[in-house]
């Protein structure tokens, strides 16, 4: 979360036009938060050297996190190199397409190394509190960083004076895109974390983060404060009204990922910029209900793959005669 914040802000830098070099405050704060997952992640591989036994499953998701973390600091240097042959670049560049890329990469694994350590390792008091609440972060996080790579590859370009997205099939396919995230992170911290409450987290992580990057860019409005907390309600609903795997889950999984993409009539922000559903009221309903349901399907399909990563407990290390 502390590389997803400062990439959020770098992206709300760029729009303001603020003077671009690569040690930008916010570009400081994404690879410090880079350097902490790469230092995390590689530091599981030396567990074994300290006799502490770790499940394969552990290992094969906490290696995805590592290989989107190396990928990350790959994408730092061409960023950079991009900027000392170009100066200012635009949002779809190949470093940014890159460095977006990994981050997905790297939230994805952390997300399914939480799961499987959670699986394979007994936990007890704060220790179990701590793991569940991370891993509820962590869906926060995939989400963010999806968000990064959707607005690298739709947003049109930071030099254009109207944002205003034509054709009008690429500005409903953009709407759709959009939409289709906040539901997925509930449904999927409901699906994968599997706690109640966990939902409600996921979405308190990415309210508390936006609000502090709109404290970091000043431009955080106290009047709007009381009204933020509307976007914990799709996290309660999801809390409250998804089982997974109980009976018809499917169907009010679909049903709560139609509703909870209407939120995005309220989100404002760039995206209605590029969208501006204000103006086809029916057509942005639509798009939202196909986002909501895109959005039902990916999180149980990520459930299932986490599923998938097996209970086995973590193997013995051997000790030396």
């Amino acid at each position: 979360m502390v590389e997803l914040i400062g990439g959020g802000w770098d992206i709300q830098w760029h729009i303001a036009h603020v003077p671009e070099f690569f040690w930008t405050p916010p570009h400081v704060v994404l690879y410090s938060g880079a350097g902490l997952v790469l230092l995390s992640t590689g530091a599981a591989f030396m567990l074994p050297w300290a006799r502490r036994p770790v499940a394969g499953s552990v290992r094969s998701a906490t290696t995805v996190a590592f290989a989107g973390a190396v990928l990350q600091f790959a994408a730092g240097g061409f960023d950079g190199a991009w900027h000392a042959t170009f100066g200012a670049d635009d949002t779809l560049s190949p470093p940014h397409v890159f460095l977006t890329a990994a981050m997905v990469i790297t939230t994805f694994g952390i997300l399914l190394s939480l799961h499987a350590w959670r699986r394979t390792e007994p936990m007890e008091g704060a220790r179990r509190t701590v793991a569940w609440l991370a891993h509820a972060v962590g869906v926060t996080a995939m989400t963010w960083a999806t968000w990064g790579l959707l607005f690298i590859l739709l947003f049109p370009g930071l030099f254009r004076t109207d944002i205003l997205l034509n054709p009008f099939g690429l500005r409903l396919f953009t709407a759709a895109a959009f939409a289709t995230l906040f539901p997925f992170m509930v449904l999927t911290s409901a699906r994968v974390v599997g706690r109640r409450g966990a939902a409600t987290v996921s979405a308190a992580a990415q309210l508390g983060g936006f609000l502090l990057i709109e404290g970091l860019m000043g431009s955080l409005n106290p009047a709007t404060l009381p009204y933020s907390a509307l976007f914990l309600v799709p996290g309660v609903l999801a809390d409250l009204l998804y089982r997974p795997g109980g009976r018809r889950s499917a169907y009010v999984a679909i049903a709560l990922g139609a509703l909870v993409a209407q939120f995005a009539f309220i989100t404002g922000g760039v995206v209605d910029d590029m969208t501006r559903p204000d103006q086809i009221l029916v057509a942005a309903a639509l798009a939202y209900v196909a986002g909501g349901v895109v959005a039902a399907v990916l999180a149980e399909r990520i459930g299932e793959i986490a599923e998938g990563l097996g209970e086995g407990p973590a193997a013995p290390v051997p000790v030396a005669a």
